[in-house]
């Protein structure tokens, strides 16, 4: 068997996050405006103006994971130089 990481577990969240705080805090304050929109407007599910809402929503959930996902990507390629 060679050496090597097998498995090598991935950093905890929290820790990806705060090496990218203002972009997470951009994509956070999307979904939260969207969702602020929904409630204070009162539209329900038959309304366009809930679908047009529901999007940001889905593209900054998608956004967030992607970077995550990114981050755990560089973060475990900077270990395996060491």
């Amino acid at each position: 068997m060679g050496s090597g990481r097998h498995g090598a577990a991935r950093p905890p969240i929290g820790v990806l996050v705060q090496q990218d705080r203002i972009d997470f805090s951009l994509y956070t304050s999307i979904i939260v405006i969207a969702l602020a929109v929904m409630v204070l407007i009162g539209i329900g599910w038959a309304s366009i103006a809930f679908w047009l809402t529901v999007v940001p929503v889905v593209i900054a959930g998608a956004l967030i994971v992607r970077r995550i996902n990114r981050l755990a990507r560089d973060e475990l390629g900077n270990d395996e130089l060491l």
